[in-house]
């Protein structure tokens, strides 16, 4: 058996982009793992572990074998048919096979497959080591690493996401010489920049980290030197008695810059605390890289940055970064004081000459489409709506200030200080601020009902106006944000009906943002466009935490209140858990199959008292019903109004048992089938059944 050890390969670089450095070290170690697997290299229980640092990522994998097996190979020729003639003598094809693989046609075999008799050869090969193998599948698994952009260096051809100057091949102690990237593999590593220029030897694969940690200053675990980062920093936070803000994607940004992280903690002057806490956190996360630290919510004048060296005194970094962060500081507080010179709205006269997209005008022309917009919805949630149509004149301003083009990131965050410097009411300013809500995934909802109602505004113009114009998302390709957007509007919306219970229709507000642009610019039709976009995503959404069956029933009769929907949903998954479940499901699509193999028109006004006692029963059980399911639903309990529907089961039951429905007489057979469609109606109140797909239902 041949012999097992861990493999060891690293690819040593030029700093590699931040952002991409996870990706590229799990996409390396699952191309190896993949290709050694397919290789027949691999134990069952081999296991795998990734390595990221800024200059190298590293894969290693255990139990790899050094050689292959033997293999045999079958090579399937010409049919029997067209290799012998009918005295049994090899014809043209035959040998031409057997020449092919250089035997005799004596030496070839008989394979019987289900298309028929074959000739075939079994040839038994040798297994390849596994230098060679890498040698044939490494270069593949790097083409193949997700880089958004490869670059070229030196006199060469080779490209790769950075210039490559080592890579590491090592079988356990085996050192393995493999040509990739143009340079040819071995045991050497390379340690920090600074504290360890030489070149490392490792001696084993198993050592790996724990050399580059010991003699190398490089932490390879990308999650250990994340947990050393952040120890450090509340460690250091401690001294003075101060909690650090730590934003996840800093700290993953900043692990993937350093390889020997060292906490060192800076002030800057308290006077700066003037400035909005928004300006201050974003020029010391966004442009410096650096953990604010605050006490009790109020921001403290120091903050802790990361250095990539363990210096023997950290005053020189210390001081280094004060200097730099004190020249940011004092730009910051130069808009903040030159902004605040003129009123907000005479930066909104500007926005007439800053274009909003290719046929929809300009910024201007959407702010005033916003204010009225927003008015429209203001007054559905019985906000002020003088207050709404301000806010959205406003809420664009700030984009010609000098504070948001330095720090673009603060865009409405800055419109909101300045309108309250200019004594605009708190819930203007509050709206304008929150207005871009929510940016992304797991951002924070306006807090304020006209903040909710502006952002959704916002949103929906721009859903409008994009698709109005032709320019909705094609493929992975969504310049304009718009799926975003569409979620954003969904978690408004949610939102209002959670938390203010104003559950808006979606079609009057499509209809509503439509109306506020010119007649004929829009296409006509938006509205239908942009509501299946929205559908589409909360379906998503919902399927994100709900089986597909349940979020089908749930948007089967369409998606018009978000909330209401939402509340379908939970109440179908708890139905679909019940007892009652299998038989009104199957029923339910047993009276869908009925309806659909129906031609005939069916009067609901023609007059019909029932023939048997299972008609009358079922059409006094369903009017009850009806008035039960009908109050329930309407005050969104749609449980209550499933377990109504429950109770149908004995007068359904005996309804089928005790009657034909397809009756001969066409009276009757209309009347019972006028009975089943308002069944399915009632049915539908809550959701589409038929789509449910229950244990126990005869129709699955």
């Amino acid at each position: 058996m041949t012999k097992r050890n861990d493999l060891l390969v690293e690819i040593g670089t030029e700093e590699l982009p931040p952002g991409e450095l996870v990706a590229l070290a799990e996409a390396l170690t699952e191309g190896l793992r993949a290709a050694l697997a397919d290789s027949q290299l691999l134990a069952c229980d081999s296991s795998t572990q990734s390595f990221a640092a800024p200059r190298r990522i590293a894969a290693r994998i255990t139990r790899v074998a050094a050689r292959q097996g033997a293999q045999t190979i079958v090579r399937k020729g010409p049919a029997v048919a067209a290799a012998f003639t009918q005295d049994g003598s090899p014809t043209g094809a035959a040998h031409g096979f057997a020449r092919s693989l250089g035997v005799g046609v004596e030496a070839l075999e008989r394979l019987t497959t289900d298309r028929g008799e074959f000739l075939s050869y079994r040839e038994r090969r040798p297994g390849r080591g596994l230098a060679v193998v890498l040698a044939d599948i490494l270069e593949g698994v790097l083409q193949r690493l997700p880089a958004r952009r490869r670059m070229r260096w030196g006199a060469g051809a080779t490209e790769f996401v950075r210039p490559v100057h080592w890579v590491v091949a090592l079988h356990g102690t085996r050192a393995l010489r493999i040509p990739v990237l143009g340079v040819v593999s071995g045991r050497r590593s390379r340690g920090h920049r600074f504290h360890a220029p030489r070149a490392l030897v490792i001696a084993q694969a198993s050592a790996y980290e724990t050399l580059l940690e010991s003699e190398g200053y490089v932490i390879a675990g990308f999650a250990e030197r994340r947990e050393r980062i952040g120890g450090q920093i509340a460690q250091l936070a401690a001294t003075i008695a101060a909690e650090p803000l730590v934003d996840n994607g800093l700290i993953d940004l900043v692990t993937a810059l350093v390889e020997w992280p060292h906490a060192v903690l800076g002030s800057f002057d308290a006077g700066f605390l003037e400035v909005p806490r928004e300006v201050l956190i974003a020029a010391m996360q966004g442009h410096q890289k650096y953990f604010p630290l605050q006490r009790q919510g109020r921001l403290l004048p120091h903050f802790i940055t990361i250095a990539n060296i363990a210096p023997k005194d950290d005053e020189a970094i210390r001081k280094g970064n004060e200097r730099v962060l004190a020249a940011r500081f004092a730009d910051a507080r130069f808009f903040w004081d030159t902004d605040r010179k003129r009123p907000l709205e005479t930066y909104a006269q500007g926005l007439s000459q800053v274009a909003f997209a290719q046929r929809l005008g300009s910024l201007a022309d959407k702010a005033a489409r916003l204010a009225r917009l927003a008015r429209v919805i203001a007054e559905k949630l019985g906000v002020d709506p003088g207050q709404a149509a301000r806010a959205g004149a406003l809420c664009k301003a700030d984009l010609l200030t000098g504070m948001v083009g330095e720090f673009p990131e603060l865009q409405g965050i800055m419109g909101g200080h300045y309108a309250r410097h200019d004594g605009e009411p708190e819930a203007v300013a509050a709206a304008i601020a929150e207005h871009y809500r929510p940016r992304f995934a797991g951002d924070a909802l306006p807090d304020g009902t006209l903040g909710l109602a502006l952002a959704l505004a916002d949103k929906l113009d721009t859903l409008v106006g994009i698709f109005g114009i032709g320019q909705g998302p094609t493929g992975d390709k969504d310049p304009f944000a718009l799926r975003r957007a569409a979620i954003g509007v969904l978690r408004l919306l949610e939102a209002l009906g959670e938390r203010h219970g104003q559950d808006l229709p979606v079609a009057p507000l499509l209809a509503a943002t439509c109306a506020q642009y010119p007649s004929g610019l829009l296409a006509a039709d938006t509205a239908d466009t942009v509501h299946r976009f929205l559908a589409e995503r909360l379906r998503n959404l919902l399927e994100g935490t709900l089986s597909q069956d349940i979020v089908a029933a749930a948007l089967g009769g369409g998606v018009d209140r978000i909330t209401d929907t939402i509340r379908r949903a939970r109440a179908l998954l708890a139905f679909a858990q019940g007892p009652t479940a299998p038989a009104l499901v199957g029923a339910h699509k047993r009276i869908r199959n009925i309806l659909r193999q129906n031609h005939e028109p069916l009067d609901d006004h023609e007059p019909w008292n029932g023939v048997e006692k299972a008609d009358r029963r079922l059409a006094q059980e369903i009017a009850h019903c009806e008035a039960e399911v009908d109050d329930r639903s309407g005050h969104g309990d749609y449980e209550g109004a499933l377990a109504s529907l429950g109770e149908l089961r004995p007068a359904v039951d005996a309804f089928f048992e005790e009657v034909l429905v397809m009756s001969e007489d066409a009276t009757t057979r209309r009347g019972r089938l006028r009975l089943l469609a308002r069944l399915a109606a009632l049915c539908e109140r809550v959701g589409d059944l038929s789509c449910l797909k229950i244990s126990g239902d005869p129709h699955e």
